[in-house]
């Protein structure tokens, strides 16, 4: 039977697949000690590739060019080597929390690995690049949620290759596969998701009204906001939450320079003091675990560094705050410009196109296990008469059918 089902599958082309996977469309991060999660860009015709952070926090793509300033990279992106760029007069610079760069205004097409994405957008070639250390990426790709940027989605969608302009991130630590998904179906989107609406135009901004740290519980008078930025390493709290936080942690953490390091494996008498940071947002309450704003590797004698810190710094904008990758990893994020949200799953470390969706994920091509049993049942029902034929013949022809034996 086997070897007929091959032949008929070879010679008819039937294709029968009990298990077929609908793969969501996605690009894998990599993963730089849990603080910075970048994937591959293609740019130009033909393609030069690049790594940049999927920064929500963000709205331009920028990547390197030959003969930068201060760049750290080892991939420029060579204008003379796309067939399909287009170079402008246009001269921008960007000033980031932590740096900045300086650069012209390109148009080039702009697409990502295994993805029928080629969107033809502008984006900055980097020709001066200023304090911006420690950057694992190329470049950036701007993803906040400004209606005026039309990012890589948003193009893909008006272009029909997408049904929508909605990504999904999900970050997690090392050594778990980090992704960002996109063009999902609605059941995808709304399994369990908790929805709010962004309270900016510009950035991801959900209000927050409440925080508590362990039995202590914080009420906002006047409505403080976070910005979810998967563009920053850390965490920059409201400076009653921080004060209150680090209270605690420095019963079993030590500082130095400045810098607060706590216990990587904390024991069961350390851990009441390194409490999980709880923020209520509109009736939602979100926790930010010890585990997700360490640092927990290369640690310094089993003590790692934290991700938190004041927004002090924050010049006039004292009731913002900015959580960043420690607060992203606790959660599966969706962003949906169009409907001006953000979304949240919860996440289990897990790869979320690997979760069981037994209506979504798997099919059963009826067709061609129609076609199989129909033309099998023939073949065995043919057999079977042709078996019967010759068995008839051969008693017929049978000395023992005439009475008769033979003796040998």
């Amino acid at each position: 039977m086997i070897i007929i089902f091959l032949f008929l599958n070879y010679a008819c082309g039937t294709s029968i697949n009990l298990f077929r996977r609908q793969n969501l469309a996605q690009n894998n991060f990599s993963n730089y000690l849990n603080i910075q999660y970048y994937g591959v860009v293609k740019i130009g015709t033909p393609p030069q590739e690049f790594t940049v952070i999927y920064d929500t926090g963000s709205g331009e793509l920028w990547v390197p060019s030959v003969g930068c300033i201060g760049c750290h990279n080892s991939k420029y992106f060579t204008v003379e080597e796309s067939k399909t760029v287009e170079v402008t007069d246009y001269v921008v610079e960007i000033q980031y929390g932590k740096g900045k760069v300086y650069g012209c205004v390109v148009k080039d097409y702009v697409g990502l690995p295994q993805s029928n994405i080629h969107s033809y957008m502008p984006l900055l070639l980097i020709i001066r690049e200023a304090e911006i250390y420690g950057l694992q990426s190329d470049g950036v790709m701007g993803l906040n949620n400004d209606k005026k940027v039309p990012n890589l989605f948003d193009l893909a969608q008006q272009q029909g290759l997408m049904n929508n302009s909605i990504f999904v991130m999900q970050l997690n630590q090392n050594p778990y596969q980090s992704r960002i998904y996109y063009n999902i179906s609605e059941q995808k989107l709304n399994n369990g998701t908790q929805w709010i609406n962004s309270t900016d135009d510009e950035f991801w901004t959900i209000p927050v009204q409440q925080a508590q740290i362990l039995q202590y519980i914080i009420n906002f008078n006047e409505t403080q906001f976070a910005i979810i930025d998967s563009g920053t390493s850390d965490i920059m709290m409201n400076e009653e939450i921080y004060e209150l936080v680090l209270g605690s942690l420095l019963k079993v953490c030590k500082k130095q320079l400045g810098i607060i390091f706590c216990p990587c494996n904390p024991n069961e008498n350390q851990k009441q003091y390194l409490p999980d940071v709880i923020i209520i947002s509109n009736g939602i309450k979100f926790n930010i675990s010890y585990y997700s704003y360490i640092i927990s590797t290369n640690p310094q004698n089993d003590y790692c560094q934290i991700t938190l810190s004041s927004n002090k710094q924050l010049m006039n904008n004292s009731n913002f705050m900015i959580f960043g990758d420690p607060f992203l990893i606790n959660y599966i994020t969706i962003f949906d410009k169009e409907n001006n949200r953000i979304g949240f799953q919860d996440s289990n470390l897990g790869i979320w196109d690997d979760s069981k969706q037994y209506y979504d994920d798997f099919t059963i091509d009826f067709t061609g296990i129609f076609w199989f049993s129909l033309i099998a049942y023939i073949i065995i029902i043919g057999g079977l008469f042709y078996y019967n034929q010759i068995l008839s013949k051969v008693q017929i022809a049978s000395p023992s059918g005439q009475g008769h034996s033979i003796q040998l």
